[in-house]
């Protein structure tokens, strides 16, 4: 994953890496991390945390103008894709919006799942998170999907490629994570903070966004 994000990334393009300290592959990522020049990307070891929660530390109080949520899973295709992903918010959303790559894993006709995918700060500054802290895991992609969707502005494009190799379409093989987030504890408690997410908080999200949207002199 970080191979490919140093051969077509731009040198604007931030990394951090952020490892369980409980991961039984520490050591050996700690005689990796050598090797990659601390500018652009940064390595965190901490207690063990849902991705939710790394997601939101590195993005709460940050003032970038734009973010990304990857996994050690995806594989970059795509030269400057962050640039590419970009210039479509620029251009299509007017600052405001997601796009997201082909991961070679979604099918986009049963849902429009953003992944390999850049968010505009302007959507993590005005709600104060970049995904909603009832999620840990599963369910962060409909987050997405729905909050971008709320605002007009989800753009998925084939041009840019950012490959989620996953073992259900056979690019990884099944490991302990992913038997852990697939299974049944974390799909249930996904399901229910998606469904209390949409019911109980994502209407008056949608409001405050489209509110900073509209400050910003920008339709919806």
């Amino acid at each position: 994953m970080l191979d490919s994000f140093m051969a077509t990334s731009n040198d604007s393009t931030r990394m951090v890496v952020y490892i369980s300290q409980e991961d039984p592959a520490l050591a050996e990522y700690k005689k990796t991390i050598k090797k990659y020049n601390p500018l652009f990307v940064e390595f965190v070891i901490g207690p063990r945390k849902h991705i939710t929660e790394v997601y939101n530390k590195f993005s709460v109080g940050d003032s970038s103008d734009y973010f990304s949520t990857l996994n050690d899973d995806h594989f970059f295709v795509t030269k400057d894709w962050d640039r590419k992903l970009i210039e479509i918010v620029e251009t299509q959303g007017q600052g405001w919006g997601i796009a997201g790559a082909d991961d070679k894993l979604t099918n986009w006709a049963e849902c429009k799942h953003p992944s390999g995918c850049v968010i505009s700060g302007n959507i993590v500054q005005t709600l104060g998170y970049l995904m909603h802290p009832s999620l840990r895991h599963i369910g962060t992609d409909t987050y997405l999907m729905k909050i971008s969707e709320g605002i007009n502005r989800l753009f998925l494009t084939r041009d840019v490629v950012i490959e989620h190799r996953h073992w259900i379409n056979g690019m990884r093989k099944m490991d302990d994570n992913y038997k852990w987030v697939y299974g049944k504890e974390e799909q249930e408690h996904g399901a229910i903070a998606v469904r209390n997410y949409l019911f109980n908080h994502y209407e008056n999200d949608i409001k405050k966004l489209k509110e900073a949207m509209e400050k910003d002199g920008v339709k919806v």
